[in-house]
């Protein structure tokens, strides 16, 4: 008797492992695009080779390969995004904080910032003036923009949560809008442009994401047409075409903040353009040498006024994400790249560089001065 109660055990328990190594395995076929719900591409697998055979690394890079492919951890994730953001009002990540209004807003917006001295920012002076003479030297325009974060904008939610949140971020946008009103730099901050856009009804940020939307991305469309025109750079009569903008149809999204959160709650976004039907453009992509996607774009017109000779315009998502679609059939040749693409610079009449605010201050600006040694 004693050795049959061992024997069941002994099958029972051969019968459980057995059950649950089934059951391990089976979690691979859940599917699920783990690097898609993260917004991020797949992580590749290793070379093999006999060279890399004996290499730790290479069983590393295998192991992190098979488990960005268990889909069953994009599902996990969700599961525990939903419950912590709808369930519980919280953000599962450090990455993102819900303010006051439970708008989930950027940390980095917030402690970034905090790394900067006004020593440390003198030298960002400095290097922008470095590059305004060295462009100047060369015969050529240029001019710096900064696009503001969500959190300067739409600041309550963020002081409702405590007032000493922002004092980084202030300290570093008082010095931008300081330099700007004294005038020596071409630069142009955008804050104020941005914050009068933020409307209840027509909104200048996208709700579950760290951009801002089409309507507020006209305020960098019409800061710069203006400042171009001021500088003569651009005919006046180019602006009576950036008076009616035409707004696409709302398109579903996941905010970028919603993807860092876990949580696939769907939004909607719209692109704007102007319509300038005498405007004949044509477009062509590449990749740059410094690995960013070249957009380019060549219009002609007998009657419309374009912004003539060659313009680079270079930064980063704020300015890829919509002014492509608002600013391309407003000049005569414009190529629109990111910020890893600006040894290019000598190439080109005019350069004009944005940077988002959070990303405006010491080691974040491309350097046009080497650019053009």
């Amino acid at each position: 008797m004693t050795g049959n109660i061992r024997g069941w055990r002994r099958w029972g328990l051969t019968a459980l492992i057995s059950g649950f190594s089934v059951a391990l395995l089976a979690v691979w076929l859940v599917p699920g695009n783990t690097a898609g719900a993260e917004n991020r591409t797949l992580l590749p697998w290793p070379v093999l080779s006999a060279a890399s055979a004996g290499d730790a690394a290479t069983y590393r890079g295998i192991e992190a390969a098979l488990r960005d492919r268990l889909g069953a951890q994009a599902a996990v994730s969700e599961a525990l995004g939903d419950l912590t953001v709808h369930g519980i009002g919280r953000s599962p990540t450090a990455s993102v904080i819900f303010g006051s209004d439970h708008q989930p807003f950027y940390t980095e917006d917030l402690f970034r910032p905090c790394r900067e001295t006004t020593d440390s920012l003198g030298v960002v002076k400095a290097v922008l003036e470095q590059d305004q003479a060295a462009m100047a030297a060369a015969g050529k325009y240029v001019l710096f923009m900064v696009a503001p974060d969500k959190t300067s904008v739409r600041r309550t939610g963020i002081d409702g949560l405590s007032p000493t949140l922002l004092r980084c971020s202030d300290f570093v946008r008082e010095h931008f809008e300081n330099w700007e009103a004294e005038g020596g730099l071409p630069l142009i901050t955008l804050h104020a442009a941005v914050a009068a856009r933020d409307t209840k009804a027509d909104p200048a940020y996208l709700w579950n994401d760290t951009h801002w939307s089409a309507s507020g991305s006209l305020a960098l469309s019409n800061a710069l047409m203006q400042r171009l025109v001021a500088d003569h750079q651009a005919p006046p009569a180019i602006m009576d075409d950036l008076t009616h903008p035409v707004f696409s149809d709302p398109a579903p999204y996941v905010g970028d903040l919603n993807h860092m959160m876990g949580v696939e709650d769907t939004d909607y976004k719209t692109s704007a353009s102007f319509d300038r039907p005498n405007v004949i453009t044509t477009s062509a992509s590449s990749i740059g040498a410094g690995g960013s996607p070249l957009l380019h774009f060549t219009s002609e017109s007998s009657s419309s006024p374009l912004v003539p000779g060659k313009t680079l315009l270079i930064g980063d998502s704020f300015l890829m994400h919509e002014i492509p679609t608002q600013l391309s059939n407003f000049f005569a040749d414009v190529t629109m790249t990111g910020l890893n693409e600006s040894g290019q610079a000598g190439e080109y009449d005019r350069v004009i560089v944005e940077r988002v605010e959070r990303y405006s201050s010491s080691g974040d600006w491309p350097s046009l001065a080497s650019a053009l040694k």
